[in-house]
């Protein structure tokens, strides 16, 4: 399987009378944007926004992210969910790189965060560096109703719709670059077999519509399952609604990654990389040691001689880390984890389950409870009053010891759980993993 992406740098987003792409310039049309997000008019009051780096932006509050890519053969981005169910990780795709895709609602919940495109905040997120088209719509205030986050699938769905809509501009025109990903035959040259180990969003028994998705299908019952990389660079793997903010790898982060990149970077020169096992939080500890067997199994089989576990979030997923790591190690294959700190505010509680003497190679996104203190914005796209209205990860409407987080001048004091990937275990974390 051969995949080339052909990528077109973005300079700016600008409105116009018709969506086209010129001289490094994405106008859009907003009618039609609006319309291609929305088929079925499920969100309401939706208006579009452009954010760029450095400006005094604060977006807010964020539940989905999306890179924008279109192809030129009719098949969908997202295969299963924004088309037809169709094969993908081979053939053309078109890329608009320097961007993102991002969709705001007006109520925080369980996996909402914030995006400063300025300030402090902006050293902790890869968003706060790309140009961002947002879109803003009202969402189910999650006090009323208990079931808000399934709602998100709207705005997840949208959230790539648009950015295929977009991405479309340029599947016709002649790239800056092509990039070529292609596992060749590695057979002779006696290289390490790598596999990398990619953990899902799926937790609560009951849960389809929160999930991670796969193919368009939710992948709250799957097995973990081996797939080509370049399936993940293609849009097959799209993101849930379930994992905290800081955390969370987003569709964008997926389509991506910069660990799976340079695993493919090094392929053929100092290790084989074979592929890719996507694996999941498992909603009882019986799942948990199904899915650590299988990946080990899957591992084993391929005869891999070492492993890289990218883990998605904390606390009840720390268990599916440290099993499968175990049980990676317990077959002889050399594993690496990634994943994020919960130390607690003060930083003396460590929350990690993680206590085998074979985790014994572990790189750190950094830690989520990291008090910091950001400054007021000019503009504010989606609503500030989630923050002391809402109950969401990473900020509270009061504190004995740091008061609210959002004071009336504007300022805010939040954990770094709130700012969107700043932990996050696939490459995009600017504390340490981008550069794996």
């Amino acid at each position: 399987m051969k995949l080339r992406v052909g990528e077109f740098q973005v300079k700016d987003v600008v409105f116009g009378e018709e969506t086209s792409f010129h001289d490094g310039i994405l106008t859009v049309n907003e009618q039609e944007a609006i319309a291609a997000l929305n088929p079925d008019g499920k969100l309401k009051d939706v208006k579009l926004h452009v954010a760029r780096p450095g400006e005094s932006v604060r977006i807010l509050p964020i539940n989905a992210i999306a890179a924008p890519r279109a192809r030129a053969d009719g098949r969908a981005t997202f295969p299963g969910y924004t088309g037809k169910m169709a094969s993908c990780g081979e053939g053309d795709l078109y890329a608009l790189e320097g961007m993102a895709v991002i969709s705001v609602g007006t109520h925080g919940g369980w996996m909402e965060g914030m995006l400063d495109m300025s300030g402090p905040a902006a050293d902790l997120t890869e968003f706060a560096h790309t140009i961002n088209l947002c879109f803003t719509a009202a969402n189910v205030d999650p006090s009323e109703d208990d079931n808000s986050q399934k709602t998100n699938w709207d705005y997840r769905l949208g959230c790539c719709l648009l950015a295929e809509y977009v991405a479309k501009t340029v599947i016709h025109q002649e790239p800056d670059l092509w990039r070529e990903y292609e596992l060749t035959d590695t057979t002779g040259m006696g290289l390490p077999r790598v596999v990398m180990v990619l953990e899902m969003s799926t937790f609560y028994e009951n849960s389809v519509g929160y999930d991670d998705v796969f193919y368009g299908v939710d992948v709250r019952c799957i097995v973990p399952t081996f797939v080509h990389p370049n399936e993940l660079l293609d849009g097959a793997l799209c993101s849930s609604s379930l994992v905290c903010a800081g955390v969370h790898s987003y569709t964008y982060n997926y389509q991506k990654s910069l660990v799976l990149k340079k695993l493919y970077e090094k392929h053929g020169k100092t290790l084989d990389f074979v592929g890719v096992i996507l694996t999941n939080i498992g909603p009882n500890i019986d799942n948990k040691v199904r899915a650590a067997i299988r990946v080990a199994t899957m591992a084993q089989m391929l005869k891999c001689d070492g492993a890289v576990y990218c883990q998605l979030g904390s606390g009840t997923s720390d268990v599916d880390f440290q099993k499968t790591i175990v049980a990676l190690e317990e077959r002889g294959i050399k594993c690496v984890g990634i994943n994020p700190e919960f130390p607690g505010r003060d930083g003396t509680t460590s929350l990690k389950t993680a206590l085998d003497p074979r985790l014994d190679a572990v790189v750190s996104t950094g830690s989520a409870c990291e008090v910091i203190e950001l400054p007021a914005m000019e503009r504010v796209i989606g609503d500030l009053q989630s923050i002391p209205r809402d109950k969401w990860p990473g900020c509270w409407a009061d504190d004995p010891i740091y008061g609210p987080s959002l004071r009336a001048d504007g300022t805010l004091i939040v954990d770094t759980d709130h700012i969107v990937a700043s932990t996050e275990s696939t490459g995009w974390a600017h504390k340490t993993c981008q550069y794996f």
